[in-house]
């Protein structure tokens, strides 16, 4: 259904609930005001074509902007990737990155693909490829190089096994989390199974999730006062909060004669898992910062039962359910920092700062896969709860917990399907959006829905590569520019895996990160020392001269404008 089937007076009403932008994705703003924001997103002609190493191994297109300071006259080829799918000239429907990538729409597509055998035999060998428990992508690595902390995730599980902050402590790992270890509760929630193992797999069993809560003493709002505030934090695809990283190793080799990079895979004889390191410095970092945060491993990964792991949707409502069980004590199991198991009614208001779940200010924050269910969680909080993983989607009144303060979107996919990069390797992922929806009841990842109710998230922070293949630079753009509130851009030139950045790139994201969500619990209206810029052209200049290695230029080669 979509408001072109309702009456007027019902797509009035949708509109005031938010569910019309969910269904139409544009009816309920002026056509106007929604071309403004598209044509604000639109990139200048590029002017030169550069290599860039990993992950695209590809000459893509850039602008030549001065190295070092301006004025000087060296100029460098800086590229990034552009959208596949620019708006049409012709086009006169709003926004088309929004219109035109709802859920009808790309389910639709899917049915016609499915009449084309040579089109269904393609995207069908992709699908069944990511179908749950996905073995052959090894999610559950944790426990693979050191036997201490590996599980059964399925089983009941004595909590004092799972790996704690002061497991890091030790050499070569040596990580700044393990200070957190006497603040740090080992958590456990119960959630439900989702619409693919429930309709599927016939599977009705709960499913446990597992990570840490580390309490913080309280974010200083510059006035004398601490504000107590949560940063729930969901990782990226494959993510295990608790696996093991050498600070030595790195994610791919690059070929001397060719500059083609090759990825390392994982677990290897030293690592489970490559980025938990990084990751874990950004949970360290915010709780230095003062919040507490609460980061476990999604469902169907690392130390987190469940057998289906791809459901962004269902990810994203994983955090209500988390809050919920923190405040209530129903279904909640936890081991104390001082080796207390508290479960149920005993666990009850134990954390939270002693606040409720829609009293204690909260910062959703997701890199890749978790920005998904990130972008999800804003959207049913804020617009919208749809079931676009069922085969009738039906849509319910926002949640509307005021104490949502903003998002942190790094490597982002949240602007969704119309932002797809332009390359062959990202050719099909609309189809296999469409696909798993329809076909499997997994909504992976977003369609335009997120996108097209950003303007009702109160603040939002972006973080990402020039050529992030999550999305193009063009979206989060238009992401940025639908957010009212608090919100800020941080690029570097790099690729979607932040782990692969330099450690400069690294620690000035962090620090941003950090500036920003200690801005919007407070209740300021601009993150201090962000970097200025006016156009697209001047966003990109914003990246520092530091590169991912992979991709640091020897040459620049002019081309014709794009």
């Amino acid at each position: 259904m979509t408001l072109n089937d309702l009456s007027p007076r019902l797509e009035r009403s949708l509109c005031a609930l938010g569910l019309g932008a969910l269904l139409a994705l544009s009816a309920c703003t002026g056509s106007t005001e929604a071309k403004r924001q598209a044509d604000n997103s639109t990139p200048p002609p590029t002017d030169c074509t550069a290599w860039v190493g990993t992950d695209r191994n590809a000459m893509l297109p850039g602008y030549l902007l001065h190295q070092g300071l301006k004025g000087t006259g060296n100029t460098v080829c800086v590229p990034l990737l552009l959208t596949a799918n620019p708006t049409p000239a012709s086009y006169a429907g709003g926004d088309y990155h929004i219109s035109e990538f709802t859920d009808d729409k790309l389910k639709a597509r899917w049915r016609a693909c499915k009449e084309d055998a040579a089109c269904f035999k393609r995207i069908n060998a992709q699908m069944q490829r990511w179908l749950p428990p996905n073995k052959e992508r090894a999610t559950r690595s944790t426990g693979m190089v050191d036997p201490s902390g590996k599980i059964d995730p399925d089983g009941h599980v004595d909590l004092k096994q799972i790996r704690r902050p002061a497991f890091f402590a030790k050499a070569p790992y040596r990580e700044g989390i393990a200070e957190a270890e006497g603040r740090t509760y080992t958590v456990e929630f119960t959630v439900p199974p989702d619409a693919f193992e429930r309709i599927d797999l016939k599977k009705t069993a709960d499913i446990k999730l597992r990570g840490w809560y580390i309490e913080g003493t309280g974010v200083d709002d510059g006035k004398g006062r601490k504000v107590r505030a949560l940063a729930i934090m969901a990782p990226g695809g494959g993510g295990q909060l608790t696996a093991i990283q050498h600070p030595d190793e790195v994610s791919y080799r690059t070929d001397e004669k060719t500059g083609r990079t090759t990825p390392v895979q994982f677990p290897n004889a030293t690592t489970e898992t490559m980025g938990q390191r990084w990751w874990r410095e950004n949970l360290h970092a915010l709780n230095q910062a003062g919040f507490d945060v609460l980061a476990y491993d999604r469902r169907g990964e690392g130390i987190s039962g469940g057998f289906s792991d791809t459901n962004t949707l269902e990810q994203g409502e994983d955090v209500f359910r988390t809050l919920g069980q923190l405040e209530d004590g129903r279904g909640l199991r936890m081991l104390t920092p001082s080796g207390e198991v508290l479960e149920g009614t005993a666990a009850r208001g134990r954390l939270l700062a002693g606040m409720k779940a829609n009293e204690i200010p909260l910062v959703l924050g997701g890199y890749s896969r978790g920005s998904m269910s990130t972008a999800w969680a804003m959207t049913t909080n804020y617009v919208a709860s749809c079931s676009f993983d069922l085969p009738e989607v039906n849509c319910a009144k926002p949640r509307g917990l005021r104490n949502i303060r903003g998002a942190i979107l790094l490597s982002s996919f949240a602007s969704g399907a119309g932002y797809v990069g332009d390359a062959p390797d990202l050719a099909d992922r609309n189809l296999f959006l469409g696909g798993m929806a329809a076909d499997h009841h997994i909504l992976f990842y977003p369609n335009s829905a997120p996108l097209a109710g950003m303007d009702r998230w109160p603040a939002a922070f972006f973080g990402k590569g020039l050529w992030d293949r999550a999305e193009t630079l063009e979206g989060t753009v238009a992401g940025y520019n639908r957010i009212r509130g608090v919100k800020e851009i941080v690029l570097a030139r790099g690729p979607h895996s932040i782990e692969t950045w330099p450690e400069s790139d690294r620690r000035y994201l962090r620090e941003r990160m950090v500036a920003y969500a200690k801005v919007v619990v407070i209740g300021g209206r601009t993150v201090p020392g962000a970097r200025p810029w006016k156009d697209f052209k001047g966003l990109v200049a914003t990246t520092p001269d530091s590169w991912e290695p992979s991709s640091k230029p020897k040459t620049t080669t002019p081309a014709l404008a794009r």
